[in-house]
């Protein structure tokens, strides 16, 4: 016999109450955390919630514009100081309330998705530049300063940059940089964010604030700025930080390439390297990439690489020569240098294509979702890491092209662009999830690392034991468990 539905089952309380008991806790709780908070700092209006209850992960868009029903947080709370967010982090230990915070929501992981239960600390309330220190070349900000905010203020008022460039810079943070563990376009030069983070400031669960002193390095025991970076949030929320700068360019010099293979592309880009050229920006596109990126510039087909100068770089001319010499001892042959400049004025256009692809317009119909993998090896394994991960790809992708963009004396990232066709929205999300699958696998078999600078969110969560290890693995538990003991933060990732 089916128990009443107002009639306790073994014992419990009645389902009707125990719901009730539950909406009371919630309302309760939610009434408590807006007493500790400004009047205008939390936000239950639907449109506040369905916003930020997804990022830019290709599979939640999809999701989204097909009309499934997001599981919405019970409230998103907008901080404007770290000490708001140490009130807010109490709180959700006190009531053992799962929080992700966010910043621009430019993920592509579901790094920053939520979900039922949970409560969005939305920080780009906290945009504020804090101060520039022009002799150090230094600027300090809270942690959801807009990247390109951030960078146009630099230029203009100090002649400085940042020297990060992801192609995310509009709609990103510098906290979001740092939980992700980004690398900008010109990381050839200026490193990637843990070359530029000096300091920080972070709340851990429970409301401690812990503040790191800005210096340019320190052995006093492990750095823990270095902990943080890639955490996504789930080990402290970083609310400023403290930036290395660097004289803006007044422009930029070109090299450019074309290649037979893409082999022949990277031997000759890690050989510019080795010569000590010294580069800003290197980037080698294998020939579908080419194509996508540099055709309007006039690449008639194969591989193509460009090199990237400041204009005013110290012995310009010899640097572009050693570019050159070892661009030509690997089979490359120079193309028109427009290239360069091509690439500069379109670099971030990428956005907008997939937001139009992948958002309500859904430009190229239902049945199609377009997504981006970067994974990273030694130079001994890119070839055929390329290769392996190319295959697995397409085994369910109708394209993939693929380009180095962070280059390294010992390796390089691999950026892959796939699209997947399917014959509607439920199959292609079916591919989609057997290409993801294929790839991570055929990644991790090559002894590779599955993500260079995307992260781990949601989407290669399953995943990371396997590259991890058992023993890391268990450290990272360990970690964890220490940090935020009742795993209220950013529960789901890593």
């Amino acid at each position: 016999m089916r128990p009443s539905p107002n009639r306790p089952s073994g014992g419990g309380l009645p389902a009707a109450e125990s719901t009730r008991r539950s909406i009371r806790f919630v309302n309760g709780a939610l009434a408590s955390l807006s007493k500790r908070l400004p009047a205008d700092a939390l936000s239950t209006d639907p449109e506040d919630l369905r916003t930020r209850s997804h990022d830019w992960w290709t599979l939640g868009m999809l999701r989204e514009t097909r009309g499934d029903r997001p599981a919405l947080p019970l409230a998103v709370a907008f901080p404007s100081s770290t000490a708001e967010v140490a009130t807010l982090l109490t709180w959700a230990e006190e009531t053992r309330t799962p929080v992700v915070a966010r910043g621009g929501g430019s993920s592509v992981t579901g790094a920053a998705q939520s979900g039922p239960g949970t409560v969005v600390l939305d920080l780009t309330r906290m945009g504020a530049i804090i101060d520039v220190d022009a002799e150090s070349q230094t600027v300090t900000v809270q942690a959801g300063a807009n990247g390109q905010v951030l960078e146009e203020a630099l230029n203009r008022g100090h002649g400085l940059t940042l020297g990060h460039y992801p192609q995310s810079i509009a709609i990103s943070t510098v906290g979001g940089w740092i939980a992700a563990s980004s690398a900008g376009q010109a990381s050839a030069g200026y490193g990637a964010i843990e070359d530029r983070l000096l300091g920080l400031t972070a709340v851990l669960a429970g409301g401690q604030v812990v503040s790191l002193r800005t210096v340019p390095r320190s052995a006093s025991g492990p750095d823990l700025r270095r902990l943080l970076i890639g955490s996504e949030g789930t080990l402290a929320v970083v609310t400023e930080a403290t930036l290395a700068c660097a004289p803006l360019p007044p422009g930029y010099a070109w090299e450019a390439f074309g290649f037979g293979t893409f082999a022949a592309c990277m031997h000759g880009l890690r050989d510019a390297l080795r010569r000590g050229a010294h580069p800003l920006i290197v980037r080698g596109y294998d020939e579908t990439d080419a194509a996508l990126n540099l055709s309007a510039a006039g690449h008639a087909g194969g591989c193509a690489a460009i090199v990237g100068f400041a204009a005013d770089a110290p012995g310009l001319e010899d640097r572009r020569r050693a570019v050159r010499g070892a661009a030509m001892a690997n089979g490359g042959r120079s193309v028109p240098a427009g290239y360069g400049e091509h690439w500069l004025e379109h670099r971030n256009d990428a956005v907008a294509t997939y937001q139009r692809i992948m958002g309500p317009e859904r430009s190229f119909g239902p049945g199609v979702a377009v997504d981006t993998m970067e994974v990273a090896g030694v130079w001994r394994g890119l070839p055929a890491l390329y290769e392996g991960v190319r295959a697995a790809l397409l085994e369910h992708a109708d394209v993939a092209g693929c380009h180095l963009s962070h280059v390294y004396p010992s390796g390089s990232s691999l950026y892959f662009t796939f699209l997947i066709g399917g014959t509607d929205d439920r199959d292609a999300e079916r591919k989609y999830l057997a290409a993801w699958d294929a790839a991570v696998r055929t990644t991790l078999a090559a002894g590779a690392t599955m993500s260079h600078h995307h992260g781990v969110g949601r989407l290669r969560a399953p995943y990371l034991a396997d590259e991890l290890g058992p023993g890391g693995t268990e450290m990272l538990r360990r970690i964890k468990a220490a940090l935020d003991p009742s795993a209220i933060l950013n529960p789901g990732v890593l």
